[in-house]
């Protein structure tokens, strides 16, 4: 053979090695990639459990950000009484005590209809306010009030706060984890988190929830390995806060189907979170879902229930679709690190499956 084509054989082999050798190393760096799109409605615990991953895998919330997020708590308790006293009026719900009144009236007043606080500074609970929100709190009018909050729209971390409004309220107070973990902040922006867990990369994306920002979440669809959708069990009998029109859980099904026949997610796997069961549970004792769905005619138990509420998500999915069921409780930290831990074997399936078609 003549020198010359000798030569161009070997430069041809050793391109041909090289350009094997990295499609091996971006086949390896796409097996330790996993991008995660964490849909569903507003409220439906998304952002909760991209803090349990942070919790979990991150850094845990160091104490210095825990302290700038006091404020987040405040609010949040501000607006659950204030939510708590403005329903009381619409469902014509007497104070227990005349005190009580007089107390709503100088925490809230009322300005061109609309309900609004006269608020201290946001960094701290006023002694004043303190003592006010804690006898409303106690008041048999309120708490009947939150009795009958699926009627109107009321984070369930309310009484988590307000229930520990003591501990809220010294000078001292830092949130706990906890407490992180149960501040209510919709979501008003795209948010992405980054974590490593036993040498995966994961990137999960956590979009709005609210029916205005949907028409968004096709920007993210590419590239994605899996869509986590949660739903809120509890929201059976609730309506949406942005359409109070709107049975919370017939949004999530309509939304549910929506997207698993969208055919930009065609080839997606999803991995379904049926979340807040724990209060689902507790709202069972003394509410049927027959409210929610009047053809269903078995027991009332929480085992036949969330039973009968996955049927209706997985008869929502296309015959060929993969969905993955889990039911949750985002806010427990030792029950979601079983859950993910779950989820991550199914990932490592889900990638093996699609770097296999590189």
């Amino acid at each position: 053979m003549e020198p010359k084509k000798t030569k161009d054989l070997k430069e041809a082999f050793l391109r041909s090695r090289t350009i094997d050798a990295e499609l091996n190393e971006e086949r390896k760096k796409k097996q330790r990639e996993v991008q995660l799109l964490t849909l569903g409605s507003a409220g439906s615990g998304k952002s909760t459990f991209s803090k349990q991953l942070r919790v979990l895998y991150g850094d845990g919330f160091p104490e210095a950000e825990r302290v700038k997020l006091r404020p987040n708590v405040y609010s949040n308790v501000r607006v659950a009484i204030k939510r708590l006293v403005r329903a009381m009026e619409k469902l014509g719900i007497q104070f227990e005590r005349e005190e009580s009144k007089d107390l709503s009236e100088n925490l809230v007043s009322v300005e061109n209809g609309q309900h609004c606080y006269e608020l201290c500074a946001d960094d701290k609970l006023s002694l004043e306010e303190t003592v006010a929100i804690r006898a409303l709190w106690q008041d048999k009018g309120v708490q009947d009030a939150w009795e009958q909050r699926h009627l109107y729209h009321l984070a369930e971390s309310a009484k988590y706060f307000l229930d520990n409004i003591d501990q809220i309220s010294t000078e001292t107070y830092i949130p706990s984890v906890q407490d992180i973990l149960y501040i209510r902040l919709p979501t008003t922006a795209i948010e992405e988190h980054e974590f490593s867990v036993n040498g995966l990369t994961y990137r999960v994306i956590d979009v709005a929830g609210q029916k205005s920002q949907r028409k968004k979440w096709i920007h993210f669809f590419e590239g994605v390995t899996a869509v986590l959708f949660f739903t809120a069990l509890s929201g059976f009998n609730e309506l949406m806060d942005d359409d109070d029109k709107v049975n919370c859980l017939h949004d999530s099904l309509d939304l549910f189907r929506d997207l698993a026949y969208n055919k930009w997610l065609e080839q997606t796997d999803f991995i379904l979170f049926l979340n807040k069961h724990d209060l689902f549970v507790e709202k069972l004792k003394t509410t049927s879902i027959k409210s929610c769905f009047p053809h269903y005619d078995g027991p009332n138990t929480p085992e036949d229930c969330t039973d009968f509420i996955q049927g209706e998500f997985l008869k929502r999915k296309p015959v060929k679709k993969t969905v993955y069921p889990h039911i949750t409780c985002a806010t427990d930290t030792n029950l979601m690190k079983t859950i993910i831990s779950d989820v991550h074997n199914i990932i490592v399936d889900i990638n093996l499956r699609r770097v296999a078609l590189l």
